[in-house]
């Protein structure tokens, strides 16, 4: 290996083997430095070494050829070792990692944890590691901004989510229906359905019957008039139901300052109002006559005399001087209203309530002389009674009753401020369980504070029935309850400068509020108070309906207490005519 190549050469320099051998010799130990100018590729080479007539160039690491001029490809040969990237240098090579990874030595890769490694990376958000990455998150409700690192409400009401109106919230939003449309919310929380009662009443009613307190107002429910050529006496005999305690059965007469009869009741007692030849006479007597039994009652005129009768026995017998029919244009007249009078109450004898519910079958007027009044009656379901009928007040579904009352109580010399205190008792029999059982209602159409039954849990967006205290549009405490079961329920509500309570059957609801949200809400409601509200019961008027939680018509039985007294639906401003003030239905 030594010898070859220098001799090769001087055998070309000499010419043949038959020169000297001394100059053959002398050829082959003088060949110049085959190393000089350096014929290997500096870059990869360590070393050349000289073969005298050749030379050889000592390769580095990753280089290769008769010069070491080619690079060696390391990558090619099992990825170089490494198990993701394999990068290829001028003489060498290097592992690399994917996004998210980095070097665990010189050939492995391992996942970053970006969220250990840099604390604020997703600012406000939570940082979620990933494999090779990581992902900001927001609570439901909020998207991420990767410029602000913040989490930005989503408006969801602009995805028009909701069948009727959306209300959008920090990170959630809530669907409205127009519960006096007869809708609520259905089981997706978005679109409305129809509020379809749950509990079924037996609201047949009789066309056998007039039902006395149709008309709000007060007026009669009959208006007839009777004109005779001779002088006639009146004959007045009905069967009678109410649980009213008060209220005009009759009147028989002429005009307001002539000769007439009033027969009412009072305190659940017969009372007779008359005015004769100017003079006027209260008198009351007989048993206590509201108590929902069917009774016969009569009232017959007779020369000197009238004379009321309950059930045949004579309960009352008044000596009078003159006829209840008057003469007038050559006939003798009489007007005979029912459930009213045709004058103002406060021109009776002694002013009344006039509106009665009470009912009235098998009437005879002047011996069975009125045969249309039986045939509007067939054809009017609204002047029919219920069939059967217990105590209570019945909310078909359908309009409220408002009162004009005041919550807030004298203060003493001493305080400031003058107390206030709201207690209320319902009891219910719901048929429905969606509807407004009490409220309280602001000149601006503001709720300042309701009581009612809902079927869903707006928050947490479940479907579940509750009976919920709210001020303005916050639930401020509820109490889940089985409102279809066919069965009462006591619902208490007490509400003062420094008390919240809501208790069902004896069970107390918890409030939803801290103390200070508390506080700071029962002082807007005393704001409210301090001004002009209006009571609302089984209803509301037409408000805003995001201004409380529920708008819906209350439908069932329920009769209400204001502290310890009963709220008469016939003392208040206005009554819806379908809501019956002392009488209900059973269920079936």
């Amino acid at each position: 290996e030594y010898f070859y190549p220098r001799y090769l050469a001087c055998i070309q320099k000499y010419g043949s083997l038959h020169s000297t051998r001394t100059d053959f010799l002398t050829c082959v130990h003088n060949l110049p430095n085959q190393c000089s100018p350096d014929p290997c590729h500096k870059e990869g080479t360590v070393r050349c070494e000289d073969l005298k007539g050749d030379f050889y160039c000592e390769c580095k690491r990753g280089w290769q050829g008769k010069t070491c001029e080619k690079d060696i490809d390391e990558c090619s040969m099992q990825h170089g070792g490494c198990n993701q990237i394999c990068l290829n240098k001028i003489g060498s090579y290097r592992c690399s990692c994917y996004s998210g990874y980095a070097l665990k030595d010189s050939r492995t890769c391992e996942d970053i944890d970006e969220c250990a490694a840099t604390a604020d990376i997703c600012g406000e958000a939570r940082c979620k590691n990933l494999i090779s990455s990581y992902e900001c998150l927001c609570d439901a409700g909020y998207r991420y901004d990767e410029l602000r690192k913040t989490c930005q409400d989503i408006d969801e009401c602009e995805e028009q989510l909701c069948e009727q109106t959306c209300v959008n919230s920090p990170g959630s939003y809530t669907c409205h229906c127009d519960g006096r449309g007869g809708v609520k919310l259905s089981q997706d929380m978005n679109t409305c359905e129809n509020i379809i009662p749950c509990v079924p009443f037996a609201v047949a009613k009789s066309v056998k019957s007039l039902y006395l307190g149709r008309m709000f107002s007060g007026t009669p429910v009959i208006r007839l008039r009777f004109k005779r050529k001779q002088l006639t006496r009146l004959v007045a005999e009905f069967d009678f139901r109410t649980f009213d305690p008060e209220g005009i059965l009759f009147f028989a007469g002429g005009r307001q300052d002539s000769t007439w009869i009033v027969l009412a009741l009072r305190k659940g007692h017969l009372e007779l109002q008359l005015k004769y030849n100017g003079i006027g006479r209260v008198t009351s007597s007989g048993p206590l006559i509201n108590h929902g039994m069917w009774q016969t009652i009569s009232v017959e005129e007779l020369e000197r005399s009238l004379i009321i009768k309950v059930n045949r026995d004579a309960v009352m017998k008044i000596s009078v001087l003159g006829n209840l029919f008057t003469l007038d244009k050559g006939l003798y007249q009489l007007n005979l209203t029912v459930g009213g009078i045709p004058f103002k109450t406060k021109d009776l004898i002694l002013p009344i309530n006039p509106r009665l519910d009470g009912c009235m079958r098998a009437w005879n007027w002047l011996n069975g002389e009125d045969t249309t009044i039986q045939e509007t009656i067939k054809m009017n379901e609204k002047m029919q009674c219920f069939s059967v009928a217990g105590r209570g007040s019945f909310y078909p579904g359908r309009g409220f009753a408002v009162f004009n009352l005041s919550y807030m109580q004298p203060s003493s010399g001493n305080e400031t401020k003058a107390d206030w205190r709201i207690e209320v008792n319902a009891v219910i029999q719901p048929a429905t369980d969606t509807g407004v059982l009490f409220a309280l209602v602001t000149e601006e159409a503001s709720v300042p504070l309701s009581l009612s039954l809902v079927d869903y849990h707006s928050t947490k967006k479940l479907k579940q029935q509750f009976i919920i205290l709210a001020l303005e549009n916050m639930v401020v405490s509820r109490l889940a309850i089985n409102l279809c079961e066919k069965k009462e329920h006591s619902v208490d509500i007490l509400l003062k400068k420094d008390q919240l309570s809501l208790i069902v059957d004896e069970k107390a609801a918890e409030s939803e509020l801290s103390t200070s949200e508390l506080e700071e809400s029962l002082s807007v409601l005393e704001n409210s108070l301090q001004s002009m509200v209006k009571t609302y019961v089984g209803g509301l008027p037409d408000v805003p309906v995001t201004s409380t939680p529920v708008t819906a018509f209350y439908h069932g039985c329920m009769t209400v207490k204001l502290g310890s007294k009963a709220l008469d639906l016939d003392e208040a401003l206005y009554k819806h005519s379908d809501i019956t003030s002392h009488s209900c239905p059973p269920v079936e």
